[in-house]
């Protein structure tokens, strides 16, 4: 695509799902990708495949739950590169279970990456942003930060802060040049569901609940910066995502029965029951 042509683009999360298939797209567009992550081996993996299909990046090692982390690679970027044109708040985990079974310290962790790591970046790229007049902030959130989603409190609850975030800001940063777009998926065939720590069922049980087919991360790049190139500001995918998602606005009791459905599926599973 055009619009990401010699760009300067950071995308956190860059390891693997959605993260890593964004950096892929965005080096075939003809962006320059620093592809960021927790364990430095796996981003330097993604940015050495950017490369040897044509594009150009390098990999900057960040935990997004530290603030000096991220705010570092934004500024180096901006040093080494003279501006900063995308930055993707993509990072994200996930802890599952009934809220009876989950700690605090669940919450905590959910929290501090999905929440406060989109707000280091948020914040950090949007200083350099506005002082340069330009620059486009996505930030990865989900189709549980638009409607209810049992058994996944603290994912859902940190999405919805996410959607809250970044409206606010897309309102703010406009007439200062910067773009702001938010991206909630539907089910996307990534690791987290491998990965997912889930209080008291299985991951495989948990994801044989969801009948519906589940979006490769290559096409769910390809929709995403599809709608980051046309700014739009709320980018919803697959199909399903965007009915559930109007059906919710029209009326929050017409997906009460979809609740009900995956608490019982949760319950037949749930190990240990009391």
């Amino acid at each position: 695509m055009d619009a990401f042509n010699g760009k300067i683009a950071v995308v956190t999360g860059a390891a693997a799902g959605i993260g890593k298939a964004l950096c892929l797209a965005l080096g075939r567009s003809g962006a320059f990708v620093i592809a960021a992550g927790h364990h430095l081996d796996r981003v330097e993996r993604t940015a050495r495949e950017v490369r040897d299909q044509g594009g150009s990046a390098t990999a900057a090692q960040v935990d997004v739950t530290q603030e000096e982390d991220v705010k570092k690679i934004i500024d180096r970027t901006v040093q080494e590169r003279g501006r900063l044109d995308y930055f993707f708040n993509n990072a994200g985990i996930s802890i599952a279970g009934e809220m009876r079974d989950l700690s605090l310290d669940d919450w905590r962790r959910v929290l501090d990456v999905n929440l406060m790591g989109v707000l280091y970046g948020s914040h950090y790229a949007y200083a350099a942003m506005a002082a340069q007049g330009h620059g486009h902030i996505v930030n990865v959130s989900s189709l549980g930060g638009l409607l209810p989603f049992p058994v996944k409190g603290p994912y859902s609850a940190s999405k919805h802060a996410v959607v809250g975030l970044t409206s606010t800001l897309r309102a703010e940063a406009a007439r200062l040049g910067v773009k702001v777009s938010l991206v909630c998926p539907g089910l996307i065939e990534t690791e987290i569901w491998e990965k997912t720590p889930i209080h008291k069922a299985d991951n495989k049980d948990v994801k044989n609940i969801f009948t519906l087919p589940m979006l490769p991360v290559d096409k769910a790049a390809e929709l995403t910066l599809k709608g980051v190139a046309r700014n739009k500001g709320i980018i919803v995918f697959p199909f399903h995502a965007k009915l559930a998602w109007r059906a919710y606005r029209l009326s929050p009791a017409l997906l009460t029965p979809m609740g009900w459905y995956m608490m019982r599926s949760f319950r037949k599973i749930r190990k240990n029951q009391a």
